[in-house]
């Protein structure tokens, strides 16, 4: 990721979800600051109940990528508008246990100032 790592520089919405979803694929959230605001609200968190700030992000990135030997996460179709971003996100990997994942997800989010301060999901 350049762009975006310093405030004079914001993302757009669809710069914002896509470094996310880099997170996910790494598993690192390093830059999570730098793409979550502090006040980050996720409506879905992990299915039960919403997730905040920047460090609510970062646990759900850690713990999905823990779930996993091995995975992929990508962009299949993203749109955007100034301050919303939705795309498609496919899920494929191996669990420790064995099981094969292959599973999409419709994913969107509202931006302000560079960072996402709103996220919904669903499965596809």
């Amino acid at each position: 990721m350049t762009r975006g790592l310093t405030p004079d520089e914001p993302l757009t919405a669809v710069e914002v979800l896509t470094a996310m979803v880099a997170m996910f694929d790494s598993g690192d959230p390093t830059y999570a600051d730098r793409v979550v605001a502090a006040d980050y609200l996720d409506h879905q968190g992990f299915g039960q109940g919403p997730m905040r700030g920047v460090d609510g992000f970062a646990l759900v990135v850690t713990a999905n990528y823990a779930g996993y030997e091995q995975h992929v996460v990508t962009i299949e179709d993203m749109f955007g508008t100034i301050d919303r971003a939705v795309a498609r996100i496919r899920w494929q990997g191996r669990r420790p246990d064995g099981e094969y994942v292959d599973r999409q997800t419709i994913d969107i989010i509202r931006v302000e100032n560079g960072r996402a301060v709103e996220h919904w999901g669903a499965r596809a």
